[in-house]
């Protein structure tokens, strides 16, 4: 008689895959990892995809008491990237929704982008953020400001002091930690410092230490498009040449 021999795992045979099999599932698992490596967007959109619907599920019990223009104000588009909040009609009843504008007006009041770029009006900002599959940000209404005098090495020099007014003032506005702000000659050494240490957290949006050219643009044309110091000085104490 022959012994019947159990292998390790139970007395169950291991079912080998024919080899075809296994390059083809190693093969597809390289073809996936190439595609979220060449388009990152791609792992990032099931994320947006369900902040979006959290967000638009928020609204969901205001719709039709609340007018649907002031819910596209309180709705923030996560998804399509760069789409913004249009009021549409949805089963006979208008709601606000995040489209990507498909056609727009070339005429109407212009506006400029948190980069630096002047559009004809905002909707064509949102449609080459959809083409471009990122987020621009509006910094503000009209042409983007460009300040005509220039830098004067004394002005350089007192630019630190108007930037710690400003962010006192952002303070005052409740935009900083602290409750309430004293005035820039009250403050000492170390709590000038704090105060900047925590504006430049505010500002570092990918926490690497650096100001990047894009967290630069932002303050400059969103916050300070008249001071003609602020670029100058950024890049020269952020090491950008």
């Amino acid at each position: 008689m022959q012994e019947n021999k159990g292998n390790s795992n139970g007395g169950q045979k291991q079912v080998k895959l024919p080899a075809i099999l296994t390059t083809m599932h190693l093969t597809m698992n390289l073809l996936c990892l190439l595609v979220l490596t060449i388009h990152p967007d791609l792992a990032m959109g099931g994320r947006s995809q369900r902040k979006q619907r959290q967000a638009e599920d928020s609204l969901r019990p205001y719709l039709g008491r609340v007018d649907p223009v002031q819910l596209c104000e309180l709705l923030k588009c996560h998804s399509p990237m760069g789409s913004w909040c249009q009021v549409v009609q949805d089963n006979r009843v208008l709601v606000p929704k995040c489209v990507c504008p498909k056609t727009c007006p070339w005429q109407g009041a212009p506006v400029c982008s948190v980069l630096g770029k002047t559009y004809g009006n905002e909707c064509l900002l949102h449609r080459e953020a959809c083409r471009k599959r990122r987020r621009i940000g509006l910094a503000h209404i009209g042409p983007c400001l460009v300040p005509k005098a220039n830098c004067t090495e004394e002005e350089y020099g007192q630019f630190p002091y108007r930037l710690m007014d400003w962010f006192l003032l952002l303070s005052r506005m409740g935009e900083s930690y602290a409750p309430y702000a004293l005035p820039q000659s009250c403050l000492s050494h170390a709590q000038r410092t704090q105060l900047a240490q925590r504006r430049f957290a505010l500002l570092d949006k990918n926490k690497d230490g650096k100001l990047s050219q894009r967290d630069l643009r932002k303050l400059r044309y969103k916050r300070m498009p008249l001071e003609q110091c602020a670029n100058f000085f950024f890049h020269y104490e952020n090491g950008i040449q």
